[in-house]
């Protein structure tokens, strides 16, 4: 813990230095074009801040998008905030809607099939700093002002952000796949794995030989990308639901691993949740969990998977029958709002599932 914070306070004081050097810098060279100019109304100013920002944020996973086709990968989804466009199983576009903790946008490809020693990660990782750095110097040489400054600053601070390794990152995973082949091969994975959810199916059964790579892999340096492997096997189970065997997995993982990425634990924490109401709803472990405050935060969300949770604790923990089914009832309604076709098929599977035992 204290490490966390030692490392916590020093990005911190590391993201001040150098924001004052780039505003200083900025500062000095734009000094002159901005004395011929207007000086904003404040409040201008401020929306401006709000949309440049967003713009950024567009740009910064269009970046993604344009190094990520440039290399080979195939698009699968492409999402600002909340907001997602997915490519279905049959290549139409479709709107879905994700919260993921952490992140302002995210632009997910299908990578080329992977070559041991060949596999092409690097522009298609650093292709969003690469496009907020252009656009900002482009826009600024084009038309010097005032927004034109700020949405220079704004893209060159979300490309130091990203760039400079930390939590997780295009920086961090960058630095974690630089380091060995194994886990540029778990990158590889994950993608793919992605892709397969995208059009509803689980890659580990569709490709049984992935299971005995996995397992034959010999990890040496874990990192949030090696932690996404623990989440893949356990997708198994979830698709045969073997709960008794997820349930004491799960909890294996999260009595043993205490360094997850938060936004790693904080799923482990709901879906203990749903399955410590299924399985074993005397176990101790459910009163902390229910009483974390960031997972408070993720049950609040409207997506089926959550209803579906919720629905779970009231059945086997609340006894509460009636609200349990008309959770499930809710999650069917808003299907639509699973991340990905995988899951929204797997979660009105569970609907069924769910609904089945309660009306016995």
């Amino acid at each position: 813990m204290k490490k966390k914070i030692i490392n916590g306070f020093l990005q911190i004081l590391g993201i001040m230095i150098v924001g004052a050097i780039i505003g200083y810098s900025v500062g000095k060279i734009a000094g002159d074009s901005l004395s011929k100019v207007d000086t904003p109304n404040i409040i201008l100013l401020l929306i401006a801040g709000v949309v440049v920002f967003i713009l950024q944020v567009i740009i910064h996973e269009a970046g993604h998008l344009v190094f990520g086709l440039l290399s080979g990968y195939k698009f699968i989804s492409f999402r600002v905030f909340d907001f997602k466009i997915i490519k279905d199983e049959n290549g139409k576009l479709k709107i879905r809607y994700e919260r993921l903790a952490g992140t302002g946008g995210q632009c997910l490809m299908r990578a080329p099939e992977y070559v041991e020693g060949k596999f092409k990660y690097r522009l298609y990782l650093l292709g969003g700093v690469i496009f907020n750095i252009i656009f900002s110097i482009v826009s600024w040489l084009i038309l010097p002002s005032y927004y034109t400054l700020l949405f220079a600053l704004i893209g060159f601070v979300l490309a130091f952000l990203n760039l400079i390794p930390m939590g997780f990152n295009d920086g961090m995973t960058f630095y974690h796949a630089s380091k060995d082949e194994t886990t540029r091969f778990i990158l590889h994975l994950q993608l793919e794995y992605i892709y397969y959810q995208s059009i509803g199916k689980n890659l580990l059964i569709e490709k049984p030989e992935i299971v005995e790579k996995i397992n034959s892999l010999e990890i040496t340096n874990t990192n949030y990308l090696t932690d996404a492997l623990e989440f893949i096997k356990l997708d198994g189970l979830e698709y045969f639901f073997e709960f008794d065997a997820l349930y004491n997995e799960s909890r294996k993982l999260y009595i043993e691993r205490d360094d997850l990425l938060p936004v790693y634990k904080v799923e482990l924490m709901a879906l203990l949740v749903k399955l410590i109401s299924l399985v074993n709803p005397e176990d101790e472990l459910l009163e902390e969990l229910m009483n974390d405050k960031s997972l408070k935060v993720r049950l609040k969300q409207n997506n089926p998977q959550t209803k579906n949770i919720l629905a779970t604790y009231e059945n086997g923990v609340k006894l509460d029958d009636e609200k349990a089914l008309n959770l499930i009832n809710e999650a069917r309604k808003i299907k639509n709002k699973a991340p990905n076709l995988y899951i929204q098929n797997l979660e009105m599977k569970y609907c069924d599932y769910l609904e089945n035992n309660i009306i016995k």
